[in-house]
């Protein structure tokens, strides 16, 4: 496997290089090394480009503010969680990161747990969602910023249980694909619900034509879709060519916000999606969508967003640590509440290393109201972090609450930690 590519994400106040009178080289400035796993080849190359844009954003931001000098070192799981692990190890035991960021894949954060909390190094998740996460397979030293499956379907499920209660269920066959699918037909039944039908596809197909004619055989008013990226959208895109979406709406886990030229947007209007932040969620949203534009080309999207937000929360917490030490790190983060550019505040719980932050479904918007506001989606249902994702003591955050607690963060061998302040 190749060796992860090297990149310095650096501010626009280079370390400077200053003379005492001796002509003595002042002292270097503390740099403090990020590890970043990303799948930036693969399926959800588009989605690694944006979220790595909006790390960059973040630490460009604070080295504009100094003292601390901050690099990442980033690594390509390619989509496959063995090579995450790999990766993991060597930015661990090699490269000498002193906290690791893990991008996209739920298979990627699942393996990498148990190395980060047997090596004592703080890992902090942009966009793996996988409930267990924060769930069974919780780690002390992990936290994760994005909504998890269970809190992203209580949106769209509100919004597409009032449009029909016969679902046919269309699954992509890795951990986010499947957590979806688990946690909506429960949620289905429970609501009196049925299943017209339930197929399973690889992550890699592209061609949905077999499982579409079943569709259209089926009794189904909704089409749900466990899975989200490209894949997604061309199965809406092939379900518009089998006219499908004249006799059923369409839901997913999760759409894309720039997929306006993917989408037939006129034909699927209405379309309900599961989506993570828009610029229009609040007026925080919006001054940070500006603000972003200055670094940024094109339109901001969720992805910026959680790659900014993830990467700018990590130094934020590091910095109040004082130390990238991994159990100070942890005890920072712990129930920190924090303007996370939504309608309210987001916190950091202590209990299952989950951020509670408010979650949304869209609808998709036609061409004429995509052209004049540039937003690809109405907010169509809005639930606060809290009801999302529930008590403490609701079964995922109890189970990660107990692992947590029985976890203790080792002395990392072969490590000097750094000061942050």
């Amino acid at each position: 496997m190749p060796h992860p590519t090297r990149g310095t994400f650096l501010g626009g106040i280079a370390a400077g290089v200053a003379f005492a009178p001796s002509a003595t080289r002042a002292a270097s400035p503390t740099v403090v090394k990020i590890g970043y796993i990303e799948s930036m080849s693969g399926p959800f190359a588009d989605v690694a480009q944006r979220q790595s844009a909006g790390v960059r954003a973040a630490l460009d931001e604070a080295n504009k503010r100094g003292p601390i000098r901050y690099e990442v070192v980033i690594a390509d799981d390619t989509a496959r969680p063995a090579e995450g692990v790999t990766a993991a190890r060597r930015l661990i035991e090699q490269d000498k990161v002193d906290a690791i960021m893990i991008g996209t894949l739920s298979g990627t954060a699942l393996g990498v747990g148990p190395i980060a909390e047997q090596t004592g190094v703080f890992v902090l998740c942009v966009q793996p969602q996988d409930t267990s996460i924060t769930g069974k397979n919780a780690n002390r030293v992990m936290y994760r910023m994005v909504p998890n499956v269970r809190m992203m379907t209580s949106a769209l499920s509100r919004r597409l249980l009032a449009l029909g209660k016969k679902w046919y269920f269309l699954q992509a066959d890795f951990a986010f694909g499947k957590d979806g699918y688990a946690r909506l037909s429960t949620i289905l039944k429970s609501a009196g619900g049925s299943e017209s039908g339930h197929d399973v596809f690889p992550l890699t197909a592209t061609d949905f034509s077999s499982e579409l004619t079943k569709v259209r055989n089926s009794d189904a008013d909704i089409l749900m879709i466990c899975h989200g990226g490209v894949a997604a959208a061309a199965i809406c895109k092939q379900m518009v060519q089998f006219g499908l979406q004249k006799r059923m709406h369409v839901g997913a886990l999760n759409m894309e916000d720039y997929y306006h030229d993917i989408l037939p947007l006129d034909a699927l209007a209405g379309a309900t999606f599961g989506i993570m932040w828009s610029p229009a969620v609040s007026d925080s949203a919006q001054k940070l969508a500006r603000k972003l534009s200055s670094s940024i080309r094109g339109p901001i999207s969720q992805r910026h967003y959680l790659g900014y937000i993830a990467a700018s929360q990590l130094i934020d917490r590091m910095n109040a640590a004082g130390t990238t030490r991994a159990d100070a790190i942890v005890d920072a983060f712990a129930d920190h509440r924090f303007d996370a550019a939504k309608l309210r505040p987001s916190t950091w719980r202590a209990c299952d290393h989950q951020c509670q932050g408010d979650v949304y479904a869209g609808a998709l918007v036609d061409s004429k109201r995509f052209a004049k506001t540039g937003l690809l989606y109405d907010i169509a249902a809005d639930v606060s972090g809290a009801e999302a994702l529930g008590a403490c003591s609701e079964p995922d955050a109890a189970a990660a609450s107990a692992v947590i607690g029985a976890q203790r963060i080792p002395a990392r061998p072969n490590y000097d930690p750094k000061t942050t302040r």
